[in-house]
């Protein structure tokens, strides 16, 4: 081509590459440029005075944490959508633990993506006028599934890159923390006298580890020795459980929950998905409840409290191909039996002995002492690998390109703090302030009895969980102690991979934010606190007052609209199931903005009708058999469809019908 007509066509691809950094910087910066910023001021009354005397008592109670319709869900990042319903409900379950001398504590297993430091001091703050419970007591655990809400956290960067839409929002995270303060409440004031067990036990099958070459650098494995079964050995097998009976009005004991914590990420639901859904964690949640209360006679409605363990690197061992709701079920569920042969187990182990201790402990990471950083970076950077997303989660052709590619590390230029990671966008990064980043860390660790859990804000993977194990072990007295790692436990920090799977630059590796020692740095300071809470007794390293300033967007939904008069659409229809798709029964009706529907009380019911005419409950909404959808909405009003999944096989001789409860209970014909 002659040069008279070669550089015209240059010069236009180098406008349009300009004009395309352009419009990229501008879209993810344009939040930090034009977001208002809502200014948090977190207070720390004082609780109630414990008892001092008397056995050792614990409560148990559950509070839906379901947000309305139309909120933009967090773990996918932008392949995420904003919600239109919900196929589980997400709860908050609440166990309060106390024995007289010592911290009264609240340990709370919430169905979201991640703590928060905003949702834990708010809910301390909450509770302190009716409970008992320090803040430096509370802990909020998760089970981070990717298909619950963002919007509620301490950082403007995961608030903003985090989900699919950009901003905090003051409404959401103050209903989340209202229905979770609720919920220890209601422990706190049903306590009783108690008896608990720990135990452990292993469970392969049902997790893989995503970053297998990553993981095998620990150990200096030549990738040409990996297998597909070692994926499935590379994994953290151990559950962990806490068991507690209650003590009954007539003085007898009988099972009341458990809690457990495991290793698996929540994402057997995929990206693009829309209702709001707790994965894997719900079956195993609900079901071990179901079973505890249809196999024990107990005046209690079972509760069981499940929570991450060291999942960063450890997936759900979906079949490929099969991903969605019913290999959820079927991961879920399997666990949930394991779950509940390990409860059964410690019925022989039962003791009324309860020995507690907590230190939490508030890290400030940009302005950490210099012998107290070990390696840490003097700010966060995140890695163009974060953009790739993690094995299973490819988006062509991002996930493909140079330098973004998982298992390209940086070779040249590597030998600042971060190490070999490619940073996204260069230096332009350093145009984000460090104070956008998470830096306040909140790390504690607790006691029950043997078992010692570490709760850190980060996502750690299956070695660096082991080496934290193995740096508070050596801390504790001497004795048989059961140690477990809590991860994104009370906030969000990322990754935490070991220096040596840092060096390949998966996923995990270039999510780590603060650089390739991380690890030393939480090993050294979970270590710390450990000793000095089994030296010094309860440790309450945090500040009397808490202040936060995020850039902030309203998505909570609002309507000056009138509660619209609902009409049915359709009549109940069976849909076979088809491939990935289960079989239903399905109805629609026409009814209020979704601003008008609670979908955190009860809202759905199939009911049967017996030979004299009268209707009772055959399914509600508290499992994930009944689903809401929203179709279509406009200003006033929307539509919706109900499903119920997989019915019951057994030939229908009775009639059936759907109902939506609420404002004006709407009942569909007759199936």
């Amino acid at each position: 081509m002659p040069k008279r007509r070669r550089l015209p066509r240059l010069r236009l691809f180098l406008l349009a590459v300009l004009l395309g950094t352009v419009g990229a910087l501008t879209f993810t910066a344009w939040p930090f440029l034009t977001y208002p910023a809502t200014t948090l001021t977190i207070s720390r009354p004082a609780p109630l005075p414990p008892a001092t005397s008397g056995p050792a008592l614990a409560g148990l109670a559950e509070a839906d944490i379901t947000p309305p319709i139309g909120i933009p869900k967090f773990g996918y990042s932008a392949w995420a959508r904003p919600s239109d319903g919900f196929r589980t409900r997400l709860k908050a379950r609440a166990f309060y633990l106390h024995s007289p001398g010592q911290t009264p504590m609240a340990l709370v297993t919430l169905d979201l993506g991640a703590g928060s430091r905003v949702l834990h001091h708010r809910v301390a703050e909450l509770i302190a006028a009716h409970t008992d419970v320090p803040a430096h007591g509370l802990s909020l655990l998760v089970t981070h599934t990717h298909s619950g809400p963002g919007q509620f956290l301490d950082s403007d960067f995961y608030n903003v890159f985090g989900s699919n839409l950009p901003g905090f929002d003051p409404t959401l995270t103050e209903f989340l923390s209202r229905q979770i303060a609720d919920a220890v409440i209601r422990a706190y004031r049903e306590r009783r006298t108690a008896r608990f067990a720990t135990g452990q036990t292993e469970v392969y099958g049902f997790t893989r580890n995503r970053s297998l070459s990553a993981w095998a650098r620990n150990f200096s494995l030549d990738e040409r020795q990996l297998t597909d079964d070692m994926t499935y050995q590379a994994v953290n097998p151990t559950m962990t459980m806490l068991r507690v009976d209650l003590a009954g009005d007539d003085g007898a004991f009988y099972p009341a929950g458990a809690l457990t914590a495991f290793s698996i990420h929540g994402t057997a639901i995929p990206p693009f998905t829309q209702p709001w859904h707790a994965d894997v964690w719900h079956w195993l949640a609900q079901d071990v409840a179901e079973a505890i209360g249809a196999r024990y006679e107990t005046p209690f409605t079972p509760l069981h409290g499940a929570f991450q363990a060291t999942h960063a690197d450890n997936s759900p061992a979906w079949i490929e191909g099969q991903r969605g709701d019913r290999e959820a079920r079927r991961i879920g569920g399997a666990l949930a039996g394991h779950a509940l042969r390990l409860f059964e187990r410690l019925g022989t182990e039962l003791d009324d002995q309860l020995v507690t201790g907590i230190g939490s402990r508030e890290l400030d990471l940009l302005t950490l002492a210099p012998d107290s950083r070990f390696g840490l970076c003097e700010r966060a950077i995140v890695g163009a690998a974060t953009a790739g997303a993690a094995k299973g989660d490819e988006v062509f052709p991002i996930s493909w390109l140079p330098f973004i590619r998982p298992g390209q590390p940086k070779t040249l230029f590597n030998d600042n703090c971060q190490g070999a990671k490619h940073w996204m966008l260069s230096k332009l990064q350093l145009l984000l302030p460090a104070e956008r980043f998470p830096h306040d860390a909140l790390i504690q660790v607790v006691r029950i009895n043997d078992l010692v859990l570490v709760n850190l804000p980060w996502e750690v993977t299956l070695e660096s969980g082991n080496r934290i194990r193995k740096a508070v072990r050596e801390q504790l007295p001497a004795g048989r102690w059961r140690v477990e790692i809590s991860s994104l436990a009370n906030g969000f920090f990322g990754y935490a991979t070991t220096p040596e799977e840092y060096s390949l630059q998966h996923y995990e590796g270039g999510h780590t934010l603060y650089g390739p020692h991380t690890l030393d740095m939480l090993t050294a300071q979970s270590a710390l606190l450990a000793g000095d809470l089994f030296t010094r007794g309860s440790i309450d390293d945090l500040p009397a007052q808490w202040r936060f300033s995020l850039l902030s967007r309203d998505f909570w939904p609002v309507t000056d609209a009138p509660l619209a008069a609902r009409t049915l659409l359709s009549a109940p229809r069976f849909t076979e199931a088809d491939g990935l798709r289960e079989a239903y029964w399905s109805f629609r009706f026409r009814g209020e903005h979704p601003a008008h529907l609670p979908l955190h009380e009860p809202l759905l019911r199939v009911e049967q009708q017996d030979a004299d005419g009268h209707w009772s409950l055959l399914q509600d909404d508290q499992d994930s058999a009944l689903q809401l959808l929203r179709l279509e909405q406009d200003t006033d009003q929307a539509e919706y469809e109900v499903r119920w999944y997989n019915p019951p096989h057994t030939p229908v001789t009775q009639p059936r019908r759907f109902q939506v409860l609420g404002h004006a209970p709407l009942s569909s014909a007759v199936f």
